[in-house]
C-alpha cells in the first residue's frame, strides 16, 4: 500500500525569567546538549539549537561571507575589460610565435618561397631535399629540420638568396656552405650547396602517471 508522511517542523523560543543574561558562556554548550538529549528522549531531531547571540553570529557571518563574494564579482566585473584586452594581446603575441616557430612543417609553403628566390636570382635548382623530421632533442619545444639546397649562379645573387632566407618569417638558418666555380662560366659562374635549417615546434608531453600498484 502507498504510504504518506509527513513531517512537522516546530520552532521553539523560550527566554530566561525577566530575559537576564543568567546563561553564561561558559556552559551554554552543556544546555544545548541538554536539550538535545529531551528531544531525542521524546522521538523527535533537533536541527538547531543556540542562544539568540549564537544566531546572530551566525547570520552575520553567512551576511560577511555573501557580501565578500558580492565584492569579488564585482572587481571581476570592473577587470573584465582589462582581462579580454590581456587575451587578445597574447593571441596575437601567440600569432606572432607560431609563424616565427611553428608546430608545422608547411613544406609546400617552403617550396614556393624557395622556388621564387631561385628564380628572382635567376639560379639553376639543382637540389631540394626535405629530410624527416628530427626527433626533439632533450627538453627543447622544437626540433631541427635541414633542408638541403643546390643552385648554380653568381655570387652577388647567391649572397642575396641567403639574405632573403634569414630575413623569413619563420627561422631559417644557413649552414654547411660549399661554393665552387663551375668549369664553364657564361650566365652563372659559381655552384653552391648549403642547408637551409628550420625548426618546428613540438608539444612537450605529459608525464606517465605510473600504473598503480607499480614499484617505484
Amino acid at each position: 500500500m502507498p504510504q504518506s508522511l509527513a513531517a512537522v517542523l516546530v520552532h521553539l523560543i523560550f527566554s530566561t525569567k525577566n530575559r537576564q543574561p543568567w546563561i553564561r558562556p561558559d556552559f551554554q554548550h552543556r544546555i544545548w546538549e541538554y536539550l538535545g538529549g529531551i528531544a531525542r528522549q521524546n522521538a523527535k531531531k533537533s536541527l538547531q539549537i543556540g542562544g539568540i547571540d549564537d544566531q546572530i553570529r551566525s547570520a552575520d557571518a553567512q551576511l560577511k561571507d555573501l557580501d565578500t563574494k558580492i565584492e569579488q564579482g564585482r572587481s571581476a566585473q570592473r577587470k573584465l575589460p582589462q582581462f579580454r584586452e590581456e587575451v587578445n594581446r597574447l593571441k596575437v603575441e601567440l600569432k606572432k610565435l607560431r609563424s616565427i616557430l611553428p608546430s608545422t612543417r608547411n613544406t609546400e609553403e617552403i617550396i614556393k618561397k624557395i622556388k621564387a628566390l631561385v628564380d628572382a636570382g635567376n639560379f639553376v635548382l639543382r637540389k631540394l631535399t626535405f629530410p624527416k623530421l628530427a626527433a626533439a632533442q632533450g627538453s627543447d619545444p622544437y626540433a631541427e629540420w635541414p633542408i638541403s639546397v643546390s643552385v648554380d649562379g653568381r655570387y652577388h645573387n647567391l649572397a642575396t638568396l641567403f639574405n632573403h632566407l634569414s630575413n623569413f618569417t619563420r627561422i631559417i638558418n644557413v649552414e654547411q656552405i660549399s661554393i665552387a666555380a663551375l668549369p664553364v662560366q657564361t650566365d652563372r659562374t659559381i655552384t653552391a650547396d648549403f642547408v637551409a635549417k628550420t625548426f618546428v615546434y613540438v608539444e612537450p608531453k605529459e608525464p606517465e602517471t605510473p600504473a598503480k600498484g607499480a614499484k617505484k
